[in-house]
């Protein structure tokens, strides 16, 4: 209770209290608002390669649990990298709207040997819609979104661990993350892809 005066405010203590760490998470998809997040565009990119991510980026501890489903950015997530590779497959039907890009580190690579990339929709973010009409000049799919022949590209953006797609084996991914299914390493994506560049 605060005096002022001759009124008197009572502060409420449901105000005053921190979030509780059980707090329902109301977001649409599997850790959406990570995976839309522009603000980390101006972060001077670093390069790496489709190779490293598969051999030595170590996952996070995230799964599909629902305590992850609205986990904050932390450790390599707050980079952003520049990788170049050769383009695989592109699904745009994807149910949240990103465009799914698989990326390999040589042109015959065996197909499951890759990263994944996503560009969210165009209307969240005028680098999402620029990135997709850059990505459209450079490579054609088929109705299967296969690429053929490959095409190698340059593509900037955030480092993301995409747990949910993470197999009851933490060592594995469960097989629903494209047919990029080697391992957990698997998982790490570029999520968003920012820009889509020449190599």
């Amino acid at each position: 209770m605060i005096l002022a005066g001759r009124q008197i405010f009572v502060i409420a203590p449901l105000l005053l209290a921190p979030v509780s760490a059980g707090a329902q998470c109301t977001e649409p998809h599997y850790r959406w608002s990570e995976k839309i997040d522009g603000s980390l565009a101006s972060i001077t990119a670093v390069r790496t390669y489709v190779t490293t991510i598969l051999k030595s980026w170590e996952p996070l501890e995230l799964t599909r649990a629902a305590k992850y489903k609205c986990r904050d950015r932390a450790d390599r997530e707050l980079k952003i990298y520049s990788v170049t590779g050769w383009v695989r497959r592109v699904r745009t039907g994807e149910s949240d709207g990103d465009w799914h890009i698989e990326l390999t580190s040589r042109q015959n690579s065996p197909v499951d040997s890759c990263i994944v990339l996503e560009i969210p929709p165009p209307d969240l973010n005028g680098n999402y819609a620029q990135a997709r009409v850059d990505l459209r000049s450079r490579a054609t799919w088929d109705a299967h979104g296969d690429v053929e022949p490959p095409v190698r590209v340059r593509f900037i953006g955030a480092a993301f661990f995409d747990g949910q797609h993470r197999g009851a084996e933490l060592t594995e991914a469960d097989g629903s993350h494209g047919r990029c299914n080697s391992s957990a390493k698997a998982l790490w994506e570029l999520h968003p892809v920012y820009w889509v560049l020449d190599p």
